[in-house]
């Protein structure tokens, strides 16, 4: 992934953005008189425990930090009742911890695909997102999942508020609807990439809005069997579109193609934005992992920028997409890139 961030880096200098800059780092160990509570946290995961959220949003650890391998290599991980934190030393803080993306973890366990979900559809008051077709909306005046959501973000000064709460929750990847929770209580429930929100009306206010026990629920198998998925009807086999999963561009264009082998190099063009704007940037892995927003760029007088280069010889195959936004403007430019092997 070394290679990857350098490559983000090189879009960003192409649209001359800014260095972000860089904090320092707390040590000593964080230990918790909470009964079944044996692990502690320190060094790097409790500066960032206590810096973007807590007990509230993370929860109490529930390992040790341990070195786990993974796809990318091997990584220092620890688990928290809420998310999961993996070290990247190779990274730019606040980049360098990475959080699991447990709430998509968690309905792939349950034999779920957040893609078949119903989408929503953009409505006053609430936060429209539409790379994955669903909204944040409060559950009451100033009370309710956008509210939670716009409240807690990375602590990152070159973001915006929108761009911080991004960086910590990710996308909604479904619209509210009643589920039933591990805990057995039946409650209004949203699902993002990185947590799963759920509204408790009988709670004081401030509880209302209450995080799912997500690394909890990923570490351990499931307590009751999960329905098999419906099969279709067996049809004649036939050879597979690999590019049939390549989304279309949104207020952006492509060249050559956005569905391409590992190694072509392309451009792509980005606009719609409100002229002079500033425009945040991040790049996102087919496993979900975010690089940047670590800093923004002004748009120009156009409110578009033609030729931006994106060489797809470093990046592992999958679906990447870029997503630009407007910071005043909230307009956004999402570019889809299918990487093929050679």
């Amino acid at each position: 992934m070394r290679r990857v961030y350098l490559l983000f880096i090189g879009v960003l200098w192409a649209v001359s953005l800014v260095a972000p800059r860089s904090s320092s780092a707390q040590s000593g160990q964080l230990c918790f008189n909470v009964p079944g509570i044996t692990n502690c946290i320190e060094g790097r995961f409790r500066e960032y425990w206590e810096q973007n959220g807590g007990l509230s949003v993370f929860g109490y650890p529930i390992s040790s930090a341990t070195v786990q391998q993974t796809a990318e290599g091997s990584f220092l991980t620890q688990y928290f009742e809420r998310n999961r934190f993996e070290l990247h030393p190779e990274k730019a803080r606040p980049y360098d911890v990475l959080l699991g993306r447990l709430g998509d973890d968690r309905l792939k366990q349950q034999g779920r695909s957040w893609f078949a979900f119903p989408k929503g559809q953009q409505t006053a008051g609430c936060l429209w997102f539409p790379e994955t077709g669903h909204s944040i909306c409060d559950q009451e005046a100033g009370v309710g999942f956008k509210s939670y959501w716009e409240s807690q973000g990375l602590q990152d000064l070159a973001l915006n508020r929108f761009q911080r709460s991004l960086a910590l929750f990710g996308l909604p990847l479904s619209e509210p609807a009643m589920e039933t929770n591990a805990a057995g209580d039946t409650v209004l429930t949203q699902w993002f990439e990185r947590a799963r929100f759920e509204y408790h009306p009988s709670k004081p206010r401030e509880f209302k809005v209450l995080l799912g026990l997500l690394g909890n629920e990923t570490r351990q198998p499931p307590t009751q069997p999960v329905p098999p998925t419906p099969q279709p009807t067996p049809t004649p086999p036939v050879s597979p579109d690999p590019c049939a999963d390549a989304p279309a561009p949104i207020n952006a264009t492509v060249r050559p193609s956005n569905c391409v082998k590992q190694g072509t190099a392309l451009t792509f063009d980005i606009y719609g934005f409100s002229a002079n704007e500033q425009v945040g940037a991040w790049l996102t892995a087919p496993d979900g992992s975010m690089i940047g927003t670590v800093r923004t760029f002004n748009i120009g007088p156009t409110g578009g920028v033609s030729g931006l280069p994106f060489n797809t010889a470093d990046l592992p195959p999958g679906l990447w997409y870029w997503v630009f936004q407007g910071v005043s403007s909230k307009h956004t430019a999402i570019v889809y890139v299918k990487v093929l092997p050679r």
